[in-house]
């Protein structure tokens, strides 16, 4: 107990981090009402009185009472963490914009828009709804999508807009093991969004928002355009965009393939990298009056305004702001001539930023980066002593190597979790990488800070080619044999039972403990398998999948570990395949032995066969009628998937129906369409299944 109060005295915000992520963490398997909303409000505050009534009461002179006052301030972070994610959830904020009915929604534009094609998509904070010619104050936010083909329709953060009030909520993934689009944006506080086109909206001339955000976006728009008149190469411009500003939106989708497969996309993300390298410059160039007296004080100051002004420039991401936070304690610490715990800084830093905005809890930028620095706090040095060498240059390259793989390690169960891959050549990519990009950075800077001139676009030139040649190497990377082991898929349980592994393995050699050591010796035995039971399963599932893509047709037959997509689309990379489809596939089978077959087509493996609209697969038959051919029936099927509204009623085909028959309509068919055949089919008595608005249909052979 002893050792744990000594150590809670020197890190006492990773026991504060904890309860707050317990607490935050329970909300996601708990569903929000105001009922449990309310029962948590009234805990914490029963919870608050009895430990300040302990405080008084006492004066903190009654020893054997400290450990319950823990306890109840432990308990007393968990239910804020809960009230705190909770907070601007619809279903507990009744002033939420979405309760309603209105006729207009009045806010302004609290994110930056992007631009994609003939679609701009941008944050919008609602302030008001118009009911009636009363305008009510609310709160939320919208997601803002604008069809428009005017190109002087131009928004900016601060614009305070106008807008029908047509909105609805994000919908969930339709598709297996399809991104959850509505999760992630609920977590940055959005739940509903809205698609107007440029008509249904109006600016009414006032700025509203917080002015600072809206300078510094402005600042860095007009650095991206100077970036953009220095380089001929539009990819040039954006990653020195990117590496600088944090300015992400110019990316070539290539471009971040080739930085995810050499495991260096943290590159590419604004982090505590970027922001150290900012650090030490501007550090270097203010050592002077580190020398003593009021200077130093003066210095603390200059270099926490450069370091906020460099984080609100990027537009606060959650890495940024982790490592702002991180390196103002240790800037105040060094200028006060006080040492801090490496683990309490990292813990504090999180747990302001949590508190706010508990949805950075979920989001994997975050979890890399402030697992990347555990990592490197925790395993670089006991990687740095297992080699000791001669020379003191070979061990400064040792521990930077250190660093590396503690990052790696420290990350590798969620790489694998969330990206489904595992970058092999990392080590020597992110070797080769460190040094170009403290350069560019340097390099943009000054590019920046320069006015245009014949010397700064020679300057400009040479940086150019010089990041043509990293992007080269890169590439070169990513074309070694086995550059990256893809189609990962690991379960929520399988990671974190890894990360088990890892931790207790890890723990048994630095402090030598059998107990531990076994611990991990049967952790391994038990993810092991678990593995190779997935695997068997993989190898042994058969499975009829009909995605709903919209009015595209996708449909998988899964035998074994041996995929087959048949579909209408050009290719397998085409965004709704890679999107929707692709994942499901690449969690059920083995997606490098793929076999991509476009209709009309005739194809045959094994028990799968297939002919224009006739389908046979594990002795079923599924059938495809679409209203745009003219293919005959031959066959009874157990599957008609109707698409492109078919004139022909449903009773002209009974004949060629099996009792058992499912009836499947696509998002292709009308509304009045769908409709039609679902009252056909409960008058006669056959099983409808919409894929419209509805999750996919998935058979799996028993």
């Amino acid at each position: 107990m002893s050792r744990f109060i000594n150590y809670h005295t020197q890190a006492p915000f990773v026991s504060f981090l904890l309860a707050l992520i317990l607490g935050i963490g329970i909300t996601y398997f708990i569903p929000a009402s105001i009922f449990t909303y309310r029962l948590i409000l009234i805990a914490c505050l029963l919870l608050i009185a009895c430990f300040f009534g302990l405080a008084i009461g006492t004066k903190w002179k009654v020893r054997y009472l400290y450990g319950p006052a823990f306890i109840i301030f432990f308990s007393i972070l968990i239910c804020f963490g809960a009230l705190l994610n909770w907070e601007s959830n619809p279903v507990i904020d009744h002033r939420h914009f979405s309760h309603y009915q209105s006729d207009h929604l009045l806010g302004f534009v609290s994110g930056e828009p992007k631009v994609k094609g003939e679609i701009i998509s941008t944050e919008m904070t609602i302030n008001y709804v118009k009911i009636k010619d009363e305008y009510k104050p609310v709160r939320g936010k919208l997601l803002l999508k604008i069809k428009t083909k005017e190109r002087d329709l131009l928004l900016h953060y601060g614009d305070e807009l106008r807008i029908l009030s047509n909105f609805k909520r994000l919908r969930q993934p339709y598709n297996p093991h399809e991104f959850d689009y509505a999760v992630y944006m609920s977590h940055r506080g959005i739940w509903h969004e809205t698609f107007l086109t440029s008509d249904a909206l109006s600016k009414t001339g006032r700025k509203t928002g917080n002015p600072l955000i809206g300078y510094a976006l402005e600042t860095r728009k007009k650095m991206v355009e100077k970036f953009n008149r220095y380089f001929r190469s539009k990819e040039s411009a954006a990653l020195l965009a990117t590496l600088v500003l944090g300015y992400r939106a110019s990316l070539e989708k290539e471009l971040i393939k080739v930085f995810s497969a050499t495991g260096t996309i943290h590159i590419l993300a604004v982090s505590g990298m970027h922001v150290g390298i900012v650090f030490a410059l501007f550090a270097f160039c203010l050592q002077w009056m580190n020398k003593g007296g009021w200077l130093r004080y003066i210095r603390l100051l200059l270099l926490l305004l450069f370091i906020w002004a460099y984080a609100l420039l990027t537009g606060f991401a959650p890495s940024v702001l982790r490592a702002a936070f991180m390196i103002s304690i240790f800037i105040i610490g060094n200028t006060l001539r006080r040492a801090g715990n490496g683990y309490n800084n990292l813990a504090a830093s999180a747990f302001f930023l949590l508190l706010y905005n508990p949805g950075f809890l979920r989001d994997v930028g975050f979890q890399l980066s402030y697992l990347a620095v555990l990592g490197i706090i925790w395993l670089m040095p006991l990687l740095s002593e297992l080699v000791r060498f001669k020379y003191e240059l070979a061990n400064k390259g040792w521990s930077y190597v250190s660093m590396s793989c503690a990052a790696q390690l420290a990350n590798f169960p969620l790489v694998l979790y969330y990206f489904h891959l595992f970058p092999v050549y990392f080590l020597p990519a992110n070797l080769f990488i460190t040094l170009p990009v403290s350069l560019l950075i340097y390099a943009g800077f000054l590019l920046l800070m320069l006015p245009l001139n014949k010397f700064t676009y020679g300057m400009a030139d040479i940086l150019e080619q010089f990041v043509l040649f990293v992007n080269r190497v890169l590439v070169r990377i990513e074309q070694w044999p086995l550059a990256t082991v893809k189609s990962i898929w690991l379960t929520s349980y399988e990671y974190l039972m890894l990360y088990l592994v890892m931790i207790t393995l890890v723990l048994a050699f630095q402090f030598s403990r059998k107990q531990l050591f076994y611990v991990s010796i049967i952790s391994i035995l038990v993810l092991g398998l678990i593995v190779n039971q997935q695997l068997w399963s993989k190898h042994n599932s058969n499975r009829l999948i009909i995605f709903n893509v919209n009015d595209q047709m996708a449909i998988g037959l899964i035998n074994g570990a041996k995929p087959i997509l048949y579909s209408n689309a050009d290719s397998i990379q085409q965004a709704f395949i890679q999107y929707s489809v692709i994942p499901a596939l690449e969690a059920y089978s083995s997606i490098q032995y793929l076999s991509f077959i476009k209709e009309p087509v005739k194809f045959h493996l094994n028990d799968i066969s297939i002919t224009n609209n006739h389908l046979q697969f594990m002795e079923k038959q599924l059938l495809i009628l679409d209203g745009r051919k003219n293919h005959p029936i031959a066959t009874a099927p157990d599957w008609l998937l109707v698409r492109n509204n078919p004139k022909r009623p449903l009773d002209s085909l009974l004949d060629t129906l099996k009792k058992s028959t499912l009836l499947i309509l696509d998002g292709s068919n009308s509304r009045h369409t769908i409709d039609r055949w679902r009252a056909d089919a409960e008058r006669l008595n056959i099983e409808f299944y919409c894929l419209k608005d509805n999750f996919a249909y998935v058979w799996s052979a028993k």
